[in-house]
């Protein structure tokens, strides 16, 4: 078919920093401005888990990676499939030619890698990966343009209104100035454009498959916010902060101390600020 292109790419384990037997494929699929990418494992232990997949390029050395998204494991076998844009994965800058390969991290921190361009050598490990986040970058060249000049501005004051006519507002917080609406995943096309791509993040979409409904909310100082439910633990902070939902907001809960320095196992929303 004109316009498209694929490849399958094996996906290999490492052990100490070892490549060690296959554990199976993936397959990529370039389709005009869509990328599919397709992993498929097998032999995998442990067998119930799961593990974080990025594409990712080296660069001086570093495995650096976009999150694609969680691939669940079961009886030692695990399907994940997910959309990119070809030329800007993870709604970044880089383009599926700037990849290099594609790396999956597990629980225990086992690292599967599969490479498709050759380059330098590659210290396989996850001690090894850099998670890439666009706007930590601090490399700009004059060339490229600032993201306040290609996005618009927006009157979030209008769309926060609005939300509230459409749905009933609540406020669980400790702090009552802070409240927020319920929605549902359609209901993201409520929100500007630059915002549907959450709709397909893997954290928000384990979170509303859990409890069926995610928050925008409202932070005094007209700040507002997309919260994801879920309860505190470690493991789920470090995955709700790779996939950009780095603070938690814990609900109150009557007779405890507002004053606790985690929330350890609390209920709560996952959020990340939506508007600067």
């Amino acid at each position: 078919m004109a316009g498209m292109k694929r490849f399958v790419t094996y996906i290999y384990g490492y052990e100490e920093k070892e490549k060690g037997s296959n554990v199976g494929f993936a397959k990529i699929e370039i389709r005009g401005e869509d990328c599919r990418v397709e992993i498929h494992l097998r032999e995998i232990y442990p067998k119930q888990g799961s593990y974080q997949s990025y594409l990712f390029w080296v660069s001086e050395g570093k495995i650096v990676g976009i999150p694609m998204g969680e691939v669940k494991i079961s009886e030692g076998k695990g399907e994940f499939a997910t959309v990119t844009k070809t030329g800007a994965v993870g709604n970044g800058s880089h383009s599926i030619y700037d990849m290099e390969g594609l790396c999956l991290v597990g629980e225990d921190q086992r690292m599967l890698l599969s490479r498709w361009k050759e380059g330098e050598n590659l210290e396989v490990c996850a001690d090894n990966l850099q998670i890439w986040q666009e706007e930590t970058r601090e490399d700009l060249s004059a060339m490229e343009v600032p993201l306040r000049n290609v996005f618009p501005r927006y009157d979030w004051l209008t769309i926060w209104e609005q939300l509230q006519k459409d749905h009933k507002s609540i406020s669980p917080f400790e702090n009552p100035d802070i409240c927020c609406v319920p929605i549902e995943l359609k209901h993201l096309r409520d929100l500007p454009k630059r915002y549907w791509y959450l709709g397909n993040n893997s954290f928000l979409l384990h979170g509303f498959f859990n409890y069926h409904y995610i928050v925008i909310g409202h932070i005094p100082d007209d700040r507002w916010f997309i919260g994801v439910p879920g309860i505190y633990q470690h493991q789920e902070r470090v995955m709700a902060a790779i996939f950009g939902f780095p603070e938690f907001l814990p609900v109150a809960v009557e007779g405890e101390c507002a004053e606790a320095e985690e929330p350890v196992n609390h209920f709560g929303y996952w959020y990340r600020l939506i508007e600067e």
